[in-house]
């Protein structure tokens, strides 16, 4: 069945998929942003240009870059998501470091998933395997 309307297409044509290694997260102060990734997260910088900021977070690259091409900082409809030793824990963790609480630690019975936003108002992810 067609996902979201679209018509079906055959498998020839559909694009394969690989990892994603890199999130670009869009902000108003990005050294000021990444400084509160680098404060919370295990990261290390790979890129420093001022307003465009890379940040290795185990294997994947998080870009911080100045808001542009329309996007604003907050919840939208890309959220990252981080596996963690334990999500009480970072979710805890984050909170005491500014995060905002977006989705309480929940265990949802396959894993243990929770959620907050930086403090620009970006969505972080933080999943638990079982």
């Amino acid at each position: 069945m067609p996902v979201c309307g679209a018509p079906a297409v055959r498998q020839a044509l559909k694009i394969k998929l690989g990892r994603v290694p890199a999130v670009v997260i869009f902000s108003d102060d990005p050294p000021l942003l990444a400084g509160w990734y680098r404060e919370v997260f295990d990261v290390r910088d790979v890129v420093n240009q001022g307003d465009f900021i890379g940040l290795f977070a185990g294997e994947l690259t998080l870009f911080i870059q100045r808001t542009s091409e329309g996007h604003r900082p907050g919840v939208g409809g890309i959220r990252p998501h981080f596996v963690v030793a334990s999500c009480q824990t970072a979710f805890d963790r984050l909170v005491a470091a500014s995060a905002r609480p977006l989705l309480p630690v929940t265990d949802t019975g396959g894993e243990i998933v929770a959620a907050v936003q930086d403090p620009e108002g970006n969505p972080i992810g933080l999943l638990q395997p079982k």
